[in-house]
This record gives structure tokens, C-alpha cells and sequence, in this order.
């Protein structure tokens, strides 16, 4: 949740007075022609809300949140004001750069064809919607839009290399090679100004062509020459390093940036080296680069990268000391310091300063997201949808506020509006939010695997370390036979940091699958990994569950022996050894072997479920719940204490205890459908037949073994007992 803070985050001004004409937008034009915006966004919301209806206010507001940076904000009034014959044009335009600048690839083309409808030969609407048509990859429909702008004004110099690489994209190689050399003479022989910025995307394209012909050598060599050409401009660094990535040398990628870094003395170059860093999983060279920035230029700016870097962290008193400083540095503190701090104090849970600051902020749109955020870490998503719904109509392809509106409404079992919100949120922008990897799972549910693929793949490109979603994908490839795919992210998860015995035990799951346990037992003997090491926990683990699938216990014993003989005080090793203890049917070894792992790691939650299960077998209910509410503690996100606590009380005729843990369980996992159904079968046996229909309907949706059935009787007794 914490990425969709960088989706929401808005650059606002604080209100700043002047004097009025008679017209209140006479100054505000002057203002405006002055390339001053910034001063006039909140005298322009204030005449908005008095005047809804005057478009023009409209338009300039847009101009101005243009102008400030904040492309998100400008859409809506931007919108108002195409609806007036005599802007729709020139606010069109606007629209559709806000558009794209948002990442809204698909809508801008749209916002440019209703330009065009009404000037079909409008150049710079042409050349918006191509670059409209290539985010989309629509390549042919690009390539006509550039051919229509170079008859019209034959001299465009910046629809020049836009042609050249799309030429290459759809495998013209000649004409694009024809392209380059027409190119490079018109830079040189025209009297129009062509800035360093074209000069270095015309030698990058150079760079391209050649790899796309087959020659990685020459490509190399030209983008070697464009860094020494262009060593602090972004666009060819930022091509330079995808470049080396893709040749599979992110070593060389990462010498790049940081010489673009030193040779910059810092600055954009240095905070994507931190990034790169902490991607690559140097966590702290992260956090000492982005510190040294910030502590170097003493900007809020600089501050505020810090401060969500912890906060991406979850660190947030750390996040929280950083926006001070942040607010420290700027005299007047813009609204989207007040808000991403109102925002952390929220996930910090200090729910009162929170709010105290989100009456202070004079937007709307983001007091109800702060409020929204608050309520939904107070347990309240009901409320927290109707305030992210009443953000999302002033601002309505925010990417973090649809993605958190979808997680309110999982929380309340509305998974097809949670799906919707995903969605809107991923076609507002694919990297600023976790919504891809929340959808995909969503989509396989429906074996809509296609689908669930290619969101995870657009969230993959942008968060290509994020091992959850690599697992994911792994998942969802081998469920949808797509056995390239899940091979490929296996590999992808081997190679991240701490990541190898995850892989491992993975693919012996998927194995065990198809051809059986036998063969997933093959794995781990070609891979060859330590298993006595702690690190390789998970397919230790895995082995010793698939020998126990086979009865053969005791060879499950002696290899957890061996890691015990290594490493005697490894509690999670004793863990291990109690579950393949229970497994053989040896109650009392297993109970010791817990024992000893909780004497070793009191919060062991392995080790204290297990044990609980064989309390519980005993009938010792008491001692279970109290060793299934520690385990719960320990983890809160593991469902399996909570759910087999529940199942004991409701076992055990205390229906109201069971009904709490499920509810509670449910409000932090919605999309656990065993306990959904659970707690359908409870409420049921309470005569609380729409409730109970209400969580099997959640649990059908989830495509739980046995909640269809369960699902169908609910509604028919409720038909025969007449109600609605």
C-alpha cells in the first residue's frame, strides 16, 4: 500500500492573495503569461467553485496544474473545459499532454481524436496521439499519424526519430537506416534550433538501429559514443543503462549511472543510482546515497525521496523525522508535504494528527483520501470507500486512490469492485501501485490466465525485483500451461539475493503437481543445495513434506537430523522436525521437537500451530488457544493460526469467539475463502441466513472447494423462510 502514496501525492501551492480586477482572471492570464502558475491554482479553484459553469476558469486551471507539475489534477477541469465550443481545442491539447504525462496512453489518444474530429489537419494533435499510439503499441496507427505530420509541415524536427525508431519497432530496418542518414542531415544543414536533448535521442536511435540489425558490437560502440557525447543528459543514460541491462550486463548499467552521478555532482543521477542500488538489494548504499542528497542540498525535495523510502519500509518514524526536515526546508509547506506527511502519520497509526493536518489541506480530493486512508486503518472500509469514491470524482484516474479504494472494497467482500478499481488503477499507471500484482490473482481466479499475465507482466517491468510477484507469476504460468513462463520466473526468483531455496521448493510444488512426489524430489538433487544451512530453510521444509507424502519418514527424519547435527540451536530446524514427527504419527517425538523450537524462539509461529494441533488432538482446547492466539501475534498475516483457533471454538459450541477470530481473520486476509466459508457455515447454524449468504457468496467468488454447494442450500433456505 505504501507505493500508492506516490500515486496520489499532489504539488499544490499554498493560496497566495492578490489583488482583483474586474475581471478576477484578467491578472490571472497576465500571470500566466509570465510562466507564474504557481500562485494562481488556488484563486482559480475558489472561482471554479463559485462558478462551475465558466469554462474558461476551467481551461486556466488546467493550464495552471499543468504548469505546476501536477498533470493528475489538471485532467478534471480540463474535461470541463472541452465541453465549450470555443476552447474544446486548445483544451483539448492540454487534456491530452495531461494525459499522457499521467500515463493514460489509451484516453489521451481518445482526447486527441475529438481534437482531430474537429481539425483533422491540427499538427500538434497528430504528433500527441502518436506518441499516444506508441505508448499503446499501435505501430501502425503511429506511423500514419507521422507521415500525416511530416506532409503537413515536411520540417518537424521532433517527429523525426519518433519515425526512425518506429520504423525499427516494426522491423523496416531499411527505411529506418534511410530515415537515420535524412535525419542527421537535416539536424545539420536546418536553421531551426536543435537542442542537445534531440541530438542525444538522435544518437541513441543509432544505437538501436544497429543492435536491431544484428550488430550488438557496433551498438555498443555507438552507445559508449553517445555517453561521451552527452554524459549528464538523462535520455541517453537512462537508454545507455536499459541498454546494458538488456545485454544482461547490469554491472556495466550500474558504472553508468554512477559516473553520471559524480560527473553531475549528484542530483537526479545520483537518487537513480539509490534506486538502482536498493533494487539490486544494497539496501543501505540506498539509504546512505539518498541521505547524502538530501543532507547535501538540504531541499524539500530531497527530504521527501527520504522520507518514503522509509516509508516504503514501513520504518516510519524514520519517514516521519524526514518530512519534518522536509517541512523545515520549505518556508511555505506545498500540500503535497502536508499530505504525504497527514498520509504517514495515518500508516503510523497516529489517526488524530493525522486528521488535524487533512482539515488543514484546502483541496478536497485530498482531504478524502487521508480521511479514506485513516479510515481504513481503523477497521472502518466502508467508510473508507465512500471517502476514496468521493476523491476519485475529482480526480478520477488517480492511480493510488483507485488502488486503495480496491483494497476497501476486498475488505468488505466486494472483490468484482475491488477487480474494477485494480484495473482503473493499473490503466492509470502500471508501476505506481501494487494494483497489477493485486489483480492477477484475481484474474486467475477466473482462469482468465491471459489476462492475469499480462497485468502482472506490465507491474513486472516496473517492479522487476519484487520476489512476491515473480512467485506469482511462476503460479500463474504453470496453472495456465504456460510452462516457459513459469521456467522463466523460476530462474528470475533463483537469482535474487536469499531468494534460491524459494525457488527451489517451488518448483519441487509444481512438480509434485504433474508427475508426483518422486520426481519433485529430483530437484533438489540437481540444484545440489546445503540443506543443512538455515538460509535453505524453505526447501528443507519441502523436501521433508514431500518424503512424508511418500511414508518415507524416516529418511525425512535423517535429513533433518543432519541439519540439527550442524546447527542444534536453530529452532526453525526443530519446527521442521516436529511436523515430520506428527506426520510418521509420532505425537509425543513431535511435541518435544516443538517444544524445544519455542524454548529456543518463543514467537515461533511453525512451531507453536504445530504444537497447538497436537494440544487440540489431545483435547486440551484451552491450551490450543492460547498457543494459536501467540501464533497469531507472531504473524499476524499467517491465516492459519486464526482459522484453526476458530474451528476449535466453534467445535467446542462457542460460536461467538469463532465468529470474532473469523471476522477479525477476514478484515486483514479478505481473500481467505476457507475462512469465509467457515464463518457462512456458523452464521448459518445462528438462523443469520443474509449473512451467511453474504460470506459463501465471498467464498464462491474465491472458487473454495464445497462453497458453491454451501452457497446454494444458504439461498434456498432463505427463499423458503420468505426472505428478500
Amino acid at each position: 500500500m505504501r507505493r500508492a502514496l506516490l500515486a496520489i501525492l499532489l504539488a499544490l501551492p499554498a493560496a497566495l492573495g492578490c489583488g482583483l480586477g474586474e475581471d478576477p482572471l484578467d491578472e490571472i492570464r497576465a500571470l500566466h503569461e509570465q510562466g507564474k502558475y504557481r500562485p494562481t491554482v488556488d484563486r482559480l479553484r475558489r472561482l471554479v467553485d463559485e462558478d462551475p459553469s465558466r469554462h474558461e476558469t476551467q481551461l486556466l486551471l488546467g493550464v495552471a496544474l499543468l504548469g505546476t507539475g501536477e498533470s493528475g489534477l489538471a485532467v478534471w477541469p480540463l474535461r470541463r473545459a472541452t465541453e465549450s465550443p470555443e476552447y474544446a481545442v486548445r483544451a483539448g491539447l492540454l487534456l491530452t499532454e495531461a494525459l499522457l504525462r499521467n500515463r493514460s496512453a489509451a484516453d489521451a489518444v481518445k482526447a486527441a481524436d475529438r481534437v482531430l474530429a474537429l481539425e483533422p489537419d491540427h499538427v500538434n494533435a497528430l504528433a500527441l496521439r502518436m506518441q499516444g499510439y506508441l505508448a499503446t503499441a499501435r505501430l501502425e496507427e503511429a506511423m500514419a499519424d507521422i507521415e500525416r505530420v511530416l506532409e503537413l509541415d515536411p520540417e518537424h524536427l521532433a517527429i523525426r526519430i519518433p519515425r526512425v525508431t518506429t520504423l525499427i519497432a516494426m522491423g523496416r530496418i531499411e527505411e529506418a537506416e534511410a530515415e537515420l542518414a535524412a535525419t542527421r542531415e537535416l539536424f545539420d544543414t536546418t536553421s531551426q534550433e536543435v537542442t542537445p536533448g534531440m541530438r542525444a535521442r538522435l544518437c541513441i536511435a543509432n544505437g538501436l538501429f544497429a543492435f536491431e540489425k544484428g550488430d550488438p558490437k557496433a551498438a555498443e560502440e555507438q552507445y559508449e559514443t553517445c555517453l561521451e557525447e552527452f554524459p549528464e543528459e538523462p535520455l541517453a543514460i537512462r537508454e545507455a543503462v536499459d541498454f546494458y541491462d538488456q545485454l544482461g550486463r547490469p554491472e556495466r548499467a550500474t558504472e553508468i549511472l554512477k559516473a553520471a552521478a559524480e560527473g553531475s555532482g549528484g542530483g537526479r543521477f545520483r537518487v537513480a543510482l539509490a534506486r538502482r542500488l536498493g533494487a539490486l538489494g544494497d539496501l543501505e548504499e540506498q539509504e546512505r546515497l539518498m541521505r547524502e542528497e538530501a543532507e547535501e542540498r538540504s531541499t524539500a525535495l530531497a527530504w521527501f525521496a527520504v522520507a518514503d523510502l522509509y516509508a516504503q519500509r514501513e520504518d516510519f518514524d524514520a519517514a516521519l523525522g524526514a518530512f519534518e526536515r522536509a517541512l523545515a526546508a520549505e518556508p511555505e509547506p506545498s500540500a503535497k508535504l502536508r499530505f504525504a506527511y497527514a498520509d504517514t502519520l495515518a500508516q503510523a497509526g497516529r489517526y488524530d494528527e493525522a486528521r488535524e493536518l487533512a482539515e488543514g489541506l484546502e483541496q478536497p480530493e485530498l482531504r478524502d483520501l487521508v480521511l479514506g486512508r485513516i479510515l481504513l486503518g481503523q477497521g472502518d472500509p466502508e467508510g473508507a470507500l465512500r471517502a476514496f469514491e468521493a476523491g476519485i470524482r475529482l480526480w478520477p484516474n488517480n492511480a493510488g486512490a483507485r488502488f486503495l479504494a480496491g483494497q476497501a472494497a476486498e475488505r468488505i467482500g466486494d472483490f468484482d469492485r475491488a477487480e474494477s478499481e485494480y484495473r482503473e488503477s493499473t490503466r492509470a499507471g502500471a508501476g505506481q501501485t501494487e494494483a497489477g500484482r493485486e489483480l492477477a490473482p484475481l484474474y486467475a481466479l477466473q482462469k482468465d490466465y491471459d489476462a492475469a499475465l499480462d497485468v502482472l507482466g506490465r507491474y513486472l517491468r516496473a517492479y522487476p525485483r519484487d520476489p512476491e510477484a515473480v512467485l506469482l507469476g511462476i503460479r500463474i504460468g504453470h496453472a495456465a500451461g504456460r510452462h516457459d513462463i513459469a521456467a522463466q520466473g523460476l530462474e528470475r526468483l533463483a537469482q535474487m539475493p536469499g531468494y534460491a531455496a524459494t525457488a527451489v521448493a517451488e518448483e519441487a510444488e509444481l512438480v509434485a503437481l504433474g508427475p508426483g512426489p518422486e520426481q519433485a524430489l529430483r530437484a533438489f538433487e540437481r540444484v545440489g543445495l546445503d540443506l543443512r544451512d538455515p538460509a535453505n530453510l524453505a526447501a528443507l521444509r519441502k523436501r521433508v513434506s514431500l518424503l512424508g507424502d511418500l511414508g518415507r519418514h524416516g529418511e525425512a527424519r535423517q535429513g533433518v537430523a543432519r541439519a540439527l547435527a550442524e546447527h542444534p540451536d536453530e529452532a526453525a530446524f526443530h519446527a521442521v522436525l516436529g511436523a515430520a514427527l506428527a506426520r510418521a504419527g509420532d505425537a509425543a517425538g513431535a511435541r518435544r521437537a516443538f517444544e524445544r523450537a519455542l524454548e529456543l524462539d518463543p514467537g515461533h509461529g511453525p512451531a507453536l500451530v504445530g504444537l497447538g494441533a497436537l494440544v487440540a488432538e489431545a483435547g486440551e482446547r484451552d491450551a490450543a488457544l492460547a498457543l494459536y492466539a501467540r501464533a497469531a501475534e507472531a504473524d499476524p498475516e499467517d491465516a492459519a493460526a486464526a482459522l484453526s483457533a476458530a474451528r476449535l471454538e466453534r467445535e467446542a459450541g462457542r460460536g461467538e469467539g469463532a465468529e470474532e477470530r473469523l471476522v477479525a481473520l477476514l478484515a486483514r486476509r479478505p481473500r481467505e475463502g476457507e475462512a469465509a466459508l467457515e464463518l457462512a457455515r456458523l452464521l448459518e447454524e445462528k438462523g443469520e441466513l443474509e449473512r451467511a449468504v453474504d460470506y459463501a457468496s465471498r467464498a464462491a467468488w474465491l472458487r473454495t472447494p464445497e462453497s458453491q454447494e454451501t452457497l446454494a442450500r444458504l439461498q434456498q433456505r432463505r427463499e423458503e423462510g420468505g426472505l428478500p
